[in-house]
């Protein structure tokens, strides 16, 4: 049974105790966190992009692919479901496309600010202030397209202190498309896609230069929940001792259009 969105301050307390269990508990982890965060370029949307699921435009072309890593999964023993993730920005709105590899797709929480993150989902945390990277938006996306939204405050090292799932962004779409049979465990699926357009309008809440110009800087995680039978992964490791992404400290580098000098 699905929790009800009545719940989300008590699993935020859940979550929050649940976290100082796991850093008591033996680590799961299988691989060593680089010494330097990631780092990637958005490119410019240089084409028009239609919002569908398909990820199909011209425009993707140009964008980096951004492959996630599997800090607590031997994937050399166990197959990767793996995920690679585009990013394409114009003064208007940031463009995410998020592909995922899953055979079992699982989502069925449908209601908005529902707990999507009990299932198939990605995210986007992200702040446009790289001065004060203790305040981010998130974004959760289940394979259903049902999606959260919030600002959390008092993030670190340790982990974020204060989630606010009252905030609400506005006019945010996102289409997705799959690849096999949701919820129905008994075949093997192939996978499922994300394609999102986030208004630039959304990030002027936590400093920064929003819409962001070439050069700018921004600092972001891309993360992916594992569902039935799945794993977690991410783009820049938390360093956790087992699965936890809130970690604003170990946030990637994004620049816009290309690195500053």
């Amino acid at each position: 049974m699905r929790r009800p969105l009545l719940l989300l301050p008590l699993l935020l307390i859940a979550c929050a105790a649940s976290t100082l269990l796991a850093q008591e508990q033996p680590s799961q982890r299988v691989q060593e966190r680089p010494a330097e965060v990631p780092e990637t370029i958005i490119a410019r949307a240089a084409s028009p992009i239609v919002i569908d699921g398909r990820g199909n435009d011209t425009a993707w072309d140009a964008a980096e692919k951004i492959s996630f890593i599997f800090p607590w999964n031997d994937v050399a023993k166990e197959s990767p479901q793996s995920t690679v993730v585009r990013m394409l920005y114009d003064d208007e709105a940031l463009y995410l496309l998020y592909e995922c590899i899953d055979p079992y797709i699982d989502a069925e929480v449908t209601e908005k600010d529902g707990p999507v993150w009990e299932e198939d989902a990605v995210e986007i945390f992200v702040t446009p202030n790289p001065e004060d990277i203790t305040a981010y938006f998130g974004y959760e996306m289940n394979a259903n397209g049902t999606f959260l939204d919030y600002m959390a405050f008092k993030g670190g090292e340790q982990g974020t202190e204060n989630i606010h799932f009252e905030w609400e962004s506005e006019s945010v779409r996102l289409k997705t498309t799959l690849d096999g049979t949701m919820n129905d465990h008994t075949d093997v699926d192939r996978g499922w896609v994300v394609e999102m357009v986030i208004p630039m309008e959304n990030f002027r809440h936590l400093g920064g230069r929003v819409p962001p110009q070439p050069g700018d800087m921004w600092r972001l995680n891309l993360n992916r929940t594992k569902g039935d039978k799945g794993q977690f992964s991410m783009w820049s490791d938390t360093g956790a001792a087992k699965a936890s992404f809130h970690h604003s400290a170990y946030f990637g580098k994004a620049w816009f259009s290309h690195k500053a000098e």
